[in-house]
């Protein structure tokens, strides 16, 4: 699982010693309505009078329907992101399956022209301010969050699918599911799937106290876009070469985190050889929800730790035994505090 970006340079400037596009390929690699009601209660929309409660097996049959949808299906979407303090960006979002070959291509429609495009198992990033670089990663992380990707029969024990009724939004009529953990050390979810073509149409990330903390909303859906035209545009640009990295077990050994929220695995390590730092990345996910424990070597004698939060993602930079640790994370502050409080320097 890997962690999303947006606005991620807002959080940089609370932590000036690191890079901007550092940041963005750690998130890389880990990883809405309108403002009247961004701070609204979820739960009081569905229509549905039915009194008997569905199974969680039905549920989940929805859910993994829309993940094939997302990966699987040919479509053009048109979304609003927007966060609790008001702050929105509009996109458009192309995507075509064909043959377990995923071609997207994520637009943003305001501000400096920037461009995500996948062309099968690699990830480009167009971006005036910085450098264009590529990741070998499977999909583009900024149009969906990671919860539509899962298997979701493997989540039972650490969340609950709970499905609200019918919805609708877009104007199309949709099924309305809340996803929520069993425990109180990440946030929750609630998703509006489209009836037909079984696409999420809207997605919410819910605090602990059930507030919208960030929202994906779909404008309009199109599925009848020049979809020969759109692969031809694909498969004929230049791509930036992907940013090479290197597993070095030795230093990364030589720490270790002995706290993990539960159902949260260590899924993939890694040495970033950036600037002339080195830098240890592991990274760990439930599935839904996924942080990176950044290490290196740092001469600062600044022992206090600095906290940022932008929408769900928090970063937490501290030094500790002349060491710096960074945690990028799609999870609420104190649970990142927590694994950062339980970090072995050997």
């Amino acid at each position: 699982m890997i962690i999303n970006f947006f606005k991620i340079d807002r959080i940089v400037l609370c932590l000036k010693h690191i890079k901007t596009v550092f940041i963005v390929i750690l998130c890389a690699l880990s990883f809405y309505a309108f403002p009247a009601s961004i701070n609204k209660e979820v739960g009081k929309e569905p229509t549905s009078t039915s009194t008997k409660k569905p199974s969680a097996d039905s549920v989940i049959t929805i859910l993994s329907n829309m993940k094939n949808a997302v990966l699987n299906s040919d479509y053009q979407i048109y979304f609003v992101q927007q966060e609790a303090n008001g702050y929105s960006s509009t996109f458009q979002y192309r995507h075509l399956g064909v043959n377990n070959q995923n071609y997207a291509n994520l637009l943003y429609l305001e501000g400096a022209p920037k461009e995500i495009i996948l062309n099968k198992d690699t990830v480009s990033y167009f971006q005036p301010e910085s450098e264009s670089f590529s990741l070998a990663i499977n999909h583009i992380i900024e149009a969906f969050p990671d919860i539509v990707y899962n298997d979701f029969n493997k989540l039972n024990q650490y969340y609950d699918f709970v499905l609200l009724g019918k919805a609708r939004t877009a104007n199309r009529s949709s099924q309305l599911v809340r996803v929520i953990p069993k425990d109180k050390d990440r946030y929750n979810y609630v998703l509006w799937i489209d009836d037909k073509n079984n696409l999420p149409l809207r997605i919410d990330l819910l605090d602990l106290n059930s507030k919208i903390i960030k929202q994906m909303k779909v404008l309009a859906t199109n599925l009848d876009f020049d979809k020969n035209s759109f692969k031809n545009y694909i498969e004929d640009r230049d791509y930036p070469i992907i940013v090479p990295i290197d597993k070095d077990k030795q230093q990364i050994n030589s720490w270790q985190v002995n706290w993990l929220p539960r159902g949260f695995k260590e899924i993939s390590t890694y040495n970033l050889d950036f600037e002339k730092s080195n830098i240890d990345t592991r990274i760990f996910s439930d599935g839904i929800f996924s942080f990176t424990v950044n290490v290196s070597k740092s001469s600062s004698n600044d022992k206090s730790a600095h906290v940022a939060t932008q929408g769900e993602r928090t970063i937490y930079s501290v030094n500790m035994d002349n060491m710096n640790i960074v945690i990028i994370g799609d999870l609420p502050p104190e649970t990142i505090e927590r694994i950062a409080d339980s970090i072995n320097i050997k």
